[in-house]
């Protein structure tokens, strides 16, 4: 059996593992939510409420868990989540997930505010790179971003709501964590005592935002500075008319994530979306939002003759992918995981994270009978709520 699975035979074992290789700060970086983790806790009750009905006397088949999203076939329907500040958690983190997801061949997004440059991720990601939007108030910036990614090869675009204000996180501010991350003396401290993390960040230096610094000037470029560009350049509330303005823009793909209801979804297809993705953000922007495993269906049944459905939020297993899929995501996205998986184990922790999730959603789709993800929708039985 592989080293590996034995030491991690679930994302829950690398969770545990990365709380044992990383500072607490780091730690809570990601795996808290805001204000009183309410949402997290609700996208995890939402989830295990959902229930997938097995038909064990019908013909059964391997799995086929090929899809086709967006004009592309990838192997899976499994995407890694855009994540911000990944470097903060292991240098080079996104460039890990990013190969990792070229060798499954499934869709690796970036983020505007990772530590990966878009030029560096279209290298490490090849056609299965798409990149995630914080529109910058900035126009200038937000024009030369879109141009960065177009000229990249990138095809799809995905367009984040529900970040018109920083949340609040508690445990960040306890800690002193901030973005960009400054050094403090409890950090210092957490640091010391994780010496394999330590020796790692300083060989790589501290994490800086990739796609951001050709913007910055030689005073910005210092991370006291930088808050202060991120808050005064970078931070745009996206609306009906901003998202109109960037369809205009963006001659391929446009996606648009944060969806939660009917209308916001309607409004998004007739603004010119090519496809939409539910999501609560994996409850760390708004504490009283409704799971997007609540909220799924209704928009699947309403709209999924119309656009491509694809969900996030609270992922932690392969189980939780078929749950998505059964409910009417054609596409299921993953973040913490892929985290946890290369704070446990470096570079290999990101293909293992990856083929822990694929492995899941293989065996729980034989075990129901499923042979396509695109069945799975008839084994769904009505979510508690």
């Amino acid at each position: 059996m592989d080293k590996l699975l034995l030491r991690s035979a679930c994302i829950d074992d690398l969770k545990k593992r990365a709380k044992k290789r990383i500072p607490t700060f780091v730690f809570d970086y990601i795996e808290e939510g805001c204000n009183a983790n309410t949402a997290v806790a609700n996208n995890r009750t939402a989830l295990n409420n959902v229930h997938l009905r097995p038909d064990y006397l019908a013909p059964h088949t391997a799995p086929n868990l090929s899809t086709h999203v967006l004009g592309q076939s990838y192997n899976a329907p499994v995407g890694v989540a855009p994540l911000g500040l990944t470097g903060l958690v292991w240098p080079n983190a996104s460039a890990m997930h990013a190969r990792a997801a070229h060798a499954a061949n499934i869709p690796f997004v970036l983020s505007t505010v990772s530590t990966l440059s878009i030029e560096d991720a279209a290298v490490h990601a090849k056609e299965n790179f798409w990149f995630q939007l914080y529109p910058p108030s900035d126009a200038a910036i937000g024009e030369d971003l879109l141009r960065r990614v177009e000229e990249s090869g990138c095809k799809n675009l995905v367009v984040t709501l529900d970040v018109p204000t920083p949340s609040r996180r508690i445990r960040a501010i306890k800690s002193g964590l901030s973005v960009p991350p400054k050094i403090t003396p409890t950090s210092v401290f957490q640091s010391m005592i994780r010496p394999k993390w330590s020796m790692a960040t300083v060989a790589h230096g501290l994490p800086q935002f990739a796609n951001l610094t050709p913007y910055m000037d030689s005073s910005t470029m210092a991370m006291s500075d930088a808050a202060q560009f991120m808050r005064t350049r970078m931070r745009a509330v996206v609306d009906a008319q901003t998202l109109a303005q960037i369809r205009q823009m963006w001659p391929h793909n446009l996606i648009v994530k944060g969806i939660s209801h009917v209308a916001d979804a309607t409004q998004a297809i007739e603004l010119g979306a090519d496809a939409i993705i539910v999501s609560n953000h994996g409850g760390r922007q708004l504490d009283a939002a409704q799971p997007s495993a609540l909220c799924l269906k209704a928009i699947a049944d309403e709209l999924g003759h119309k656009t491509t459905i694809m969900a996030d939020s609270g992922v932690e297993s392969g189980v939780d992918v078929a749950r998505y899929l059964a409910l009417g995501a054609q596409m299921v996205f993953t973040g913490r995981a892929m985290l946890y998986g290369v704070a446990a184990h470096g570079e290999d922790g990101a293909a293992h994270a990856l083929d822990l999730i694929l492995d899941e959603l293989e065996q729980i789709m034989s075990q129901l009978h499923c042979a396509t993800p695109y069945e799975l929708s008839k084994h769904l039985i009505t979510p508690k709520i």
